[in-house]
């Protein structure tokens, strides 16, 4: 007999968010969408500029767009059943702009309302670096999500070393994260070794453990935007964004 057939999921970033329209913990809500924002901010915003925003425009319906999820309850219209966070977001996004609620963003700005803390200009870099010629925006949407959540767990790995007292270490080490661990970006094993006083079989243990513990933030992030993340769902995300990525 399966015991956990019946188990409660466990809160989630998106289900947190969710449960504010009936009744949740507003303030942990509020936090939980401002962290997801922030996760999401990029990909929005590159979405909007492939879309014919200017930088300008694209900066300000983006913004928008976050301070009326945050204020005005735009998820009692999101179908919990959907599941996925990021198609929620599309859908969403796609809705405003059509609404054309920019046109509202400048008095929203001088209402007293603090907006969200984005990076502009890292967006719109990333922007200038995408080759939009051979995928759709919603493509490239894609991609940028499935992105947006690899950097999102790297950098809870790196708080989690700096906790600890390892961000020194961390940072040496990061480059030799990637699957292919050949440290272009930064030294060898070798030079990483030495200049953390390590052997190198010792520092390639360091980078196994560091690997395996990415894996699981990762898949805790991931979970982090799914209403039900059983197991096999985590699963099915991180395949659907293997594939945004290929």
């Amino acid at each position: 007999m399966d015991s956990d057939s019946h188990a409660a999921f466990p809160p989630t970033r998106w289900s947190i968010v969710l449960a504010t329209r009936e009744g949740g913990d507003a303030r942990a809500g509020e936090q939980a969408l401002g962290e997801l924002c922030r996760i999401y901010w990029q990909p929005v915003y590159g979405f909007a500029r492939r879309r014919g925003a200017s930088p300008a425009d694209a900066e300000d319906l983006v913004q928008g767009f976050f301070i009326r999820l945050l204020e005005e309850g735009l998820f009692a219209k999101a179908d919990a059943s959907a599941g996925r966070l990021r198609s929620f977001l599309l859908g969403a996004f796609q809705r405003f702009q059509r609404e054309e609620w920019r046109k509202t963003m400048a008095a929203k700005r001088g209402g007293g309302v603090a907006p969200l803390s984005f990076d502009a200009d890292d967006a719109e870099e990333s922007f200038q670096a995408e080759d939009p010629s051979a995928e759709s925006p919603e493509r490239i949407f894609e991609r940028q999500c499935a992105l947006a959540l690899l950097e999102a767990a790297m950098k809870r790995l790196a708080a989690e070393q700096a906790a600890i007292g390892k961000d020194r270490a961390f940072a040496l080490l990061r480059p030799l994260l990637s699957p292919s661990g050949d440290g272009e970006e930064g030294g060898t094993h070798e030079e990483i070794a030495a200049a953390l006083g390590l052997t190198v079989e010792a520092s390639r243990a360091a980078v196994y453990r560091l690997r395996k513990r990415y894996r699981e933030i990762l898949r805790e992030t991931v979970a982090d935007t799914l209403v039900q993340p059983t197991p096999e769902s985590v699963d099915e995300e991180l395949i659907a964004l293997r594939a945004a990525l290929s």
